[in-house]
């Protein structure tokens, strides 16, 4: 991959697959495959945070991206983790009508925000971190 929007791009397509395994297993009851699927998802979701919010984030506003966007991945990027939480303790009781009904709402909140980051904030990136993007692709293969 040789852009950063190709790589997290990527990213949230293999966090989107996990879920979906996760939601599944959860609608069918098999709690034992939720759980694992889930944790991934939520493992998945956790590290591409990290990797925005600790890497490329800090990187675009010290090139002079715009805040504004970054402030905004950032609120929703706390939505979403409130959620997971929300749903850990679904999975934890094994309440199948709550997973789906948070299942629902968090699918809705990611689609949104990933349609802004690779519509919008990615390509930014790519952008504005032309000079940096070698280095920061090798750290992106790290993290």
């Amino acid at each position: 991959m040789k852009t950063i929007a190709e790589f997290m791009t990527a990213d949230h397509k293999a966090c989107d697959h996990k879920f979906a395994d996760a939601e599944v297993a959860a609608l069918d009851g098999n709690w034992s495959e939720a759980g694992i699927a889930f944790n991934a998802f939520n493992d998945n979701m956790l590290r591409h945070f990290v990797t925005e919010e600790d890497l490329l984030f800090p990187a675009l506003i010290s090139a002079g991206g715009p805040s504004g966007p970054v402030q905004m991945m950032r609120m929703e990027h706390d939505q979403i983790r409130e959620l997971l939480s929300q749903m850990t303790a679904a999975v934890s009781a094994k309440n199948t009508q709550h997973y789906s009904g948070l299942s629902e709402t968090i699918l809705m909140v990611m689609q949104q925000h990933n349609h802004k980051e690779e519509n919008i904030l990615y390509p930014i990136m790519d952008q504005i971190l032309a000079q940096q993007r070698e280095a920061l692709m090798g750290r992106l293969l790290t993290v």
